[in-house]
């Protein structure tokens, strides 16, 4: 996600960040391009002109399906950081718990937090289909590790590990039976959360709405300069482009937030919500922290 300053209003309006998404413009051109060549025909190929009011209503009708798309995506984004602010306040309380209420050794208690932020860092990893988890190898030891690595699912491997561990803790008297099943209803709110972001990950929007939408916006677009051309002339590839560039924006941005947790600039960032969780759980230093960014294989 990309960060800015919400009341620098001159410099949002000027700036280039986050002003078009990948491909836009290029598309944007392609419009202007074939705006262009009608303009061009229409000088010396007679045509059959198209009234200006039948745009005003497909135009209300792209509308429609632009803000039907929008509203969908943006609920799985708002959604997908919902899921992400529980997982960040369950992994507070969990750790908190046993650090406070478990009668064990601190090295314990902090292999207890470890296993909170495995569990984190698998699960971005898990979501965004990314085998490497550097940030993973310097906090288990090699054995851990390459269990970790074997299991079908690493982050409900993970959860199973501090699922094992609470449950020693209550055998042996060491958290007792009420902050053991409040610490169990914790690790219940993370495992849902997981849960949850899959369903967000492997359910996208039905395919039928979005090749709607991209057919009715190309259609759109490519034929708007025959209602343009007899009232403005050379102007028409311009203000064609003008037309697509929100209408192209905003379908790409649907298109972006449809899948919150991946690398496009206005996802989620997870990376720095793992970071934030690492930071509170194990006092990370900074410089760890910029060392697991140097090993990023993308920027949030």
């Amino acid at each position: 996600m990309i960060p800015y300053t919400r009341r620098d209003w001159l410099h949002l309006l000027v700036s280039p960040r986050g002003s078009f998404s990948p491909g836009v413009m290029r598309r944007v051109l392609a419009f202007g391009v074939i705006a262009a060549a009608l303009w061009l025909a229409d000088r010396y190929i007679p045509r059959v002109g198209l009234s200006i009011g039948f745009y005003e209503v497909a135009g209300a009708v792209i509308a429609l399906i632009l803000a039907f798309r929008t509203n969908t995506s943006y609920n799985r984004f708002w959604e997908g950081r919902t899921l992400w602010g529980s997982i960040v306040n369950a992994s507070r309380n969990i750790t908190r718990i046993v650090s406070a209420h478990a009668a064990v050794e601190p090295a314990v208690a902090r292999e207890f937090a470890v296993w909170v932020v495995v569990f984190v860092h698998a699960t971005r990893r898990s979501l965004r289909g990314q085998s490497e988890r550097p940030e993973i190898e310097r906090l288990l030891p090699a054995a851990q590790l390459e269990a970790l690595k074997a299991h079908a699912h690493p982050p409900l491997y993970a959860a199973q590990q501090l699922s094992e561990r609470l449950a020693a803790f209550g055998r042996a008297g060491s958290l007792e039976r009420n902050m053991a099943a409040c610490a169990e209803e914790e690790l219940n709110v993370l495992v849902n959360c997981l849960g949850g972001c899959e369903r967000i990950l492997k359910t996208p929007t039905p395919l039928g709405y979005v090749l709607l939408l991209r057919r009715g916006v190309a259609l759109y677009l490519a034929t708007l300069p025959l209602a343009l051309i007899n009232s403005l002339g050379f102007m028409t590839p311009i203000v064609t482009m003008m037309v697509a560039y929100p209408v192209l924006m905003i379908e790409a941005l649907g298109e972006e937030l449809d899948d919150p947790f991946g690398h496009e600039p206005n996802d989620l960032p997870l990376t720095r919500v793992c970071d934030t969780i690492e930071r509170n759980l194990l006092g990370s230093s900074p410089l760890e922290l910029v060392m697991a960014s140097k090993a990023e294989s993308y920027e949030d």
